[in-house]
C-alpha cells in the first residue's frame, strides 16, 4: 500500500479500478482507495498518480485533482470527471463511452483518444490548447472559444 499526504492510499500494483470513500475531512480530499469498479472519488487528490490501464468505468471523479496523472489506456466509460483538474494528465488511448468532462480543465493534457464516442460530454471543458468548448458539446469540442480571461488585479 502506498500512502501519500492526501491520506488516499492505492492498493496493489496493477490497478483495475479505484474506490475512494471520502473521510469526514471538511476538504473531502482524504479517503481510503481500494481497487474496485465504480470508483467513488469525488474531490480526491490523485495528482501525478500512475493509473495506466485502470478500470474507472462509472467512476465519480467529480472535482478530483488529477493534475499530471497517467491514465493511458484507462477505461473511463460512464465516468464523471466534471469540474476535475486534469491539467497535464495523459489520457492517450483512454476509452471514453459516455464520459463527462463538463467544466473540466485539461490544459496541456495528452488527449490522443483512440476510443472517444459521440456521447462523451465536453461541455465547458478547457482543452489542451486552452480553448473552452461551448455548451453543449457532446462528442467533440463544439465552437471552441478562447480560454476565459485571467482575473484582473485591482
Amino acid at each position: 500500500m502506498i500512502r501519500h499526504p492526501s491520506s488516499c492510499a492505492i492498493v496493489g500494483v496493477a490497478l483495475v479500478a479505484l474506490y475512494c470513500v471520502a473521510s469526514s475531512n471538511a476538504h473531502a480530499q482524504s479517503g481510503t482507495c481500494r481497487i474496485t469498479r465504480a470508483a467513488k472519488c469525488e474531490g480526491a487528490n490523485l495528482e501525478g498518480r500512475d493509473l495506466r490501464g485502470a478500470n474507472l468505468r462509472d467512476a465519480n471523479m467529480k472535482g478530483a485533482k488529477l493534475r499530471g496523472a497517467n491514465l493511458t489506456g484507462a477505461d473511463l466509460g460512464g465516468a464523471n470527471f466534471s469540474e476535475a483538474d486534469m491539467r497535464f494528465s495523459n489520457l492517450a488511448g483512454a476509452a471514453l463511452f459516455g464520459t463527462q468532462f463538463v467544466n473540466t480543465d485539461m490544459t496541456g493534457a495528452g488527449l490522443r483518444f483512440q476510443d472517444i464516442r459521440t456521447d462523451t460530454d465536453l461541455s465547458g471543458a478547457i482543452m489542451p490548447d486552452g480553448k473552452r468548448c461551448s455548451t453543449p458539446s457532446v462528442g467533440d469540442c463544439k465552437n471552441p472559444s478562447a480560454a476565459p480571461p485571467a482575473p484582473q488585479r485591482r
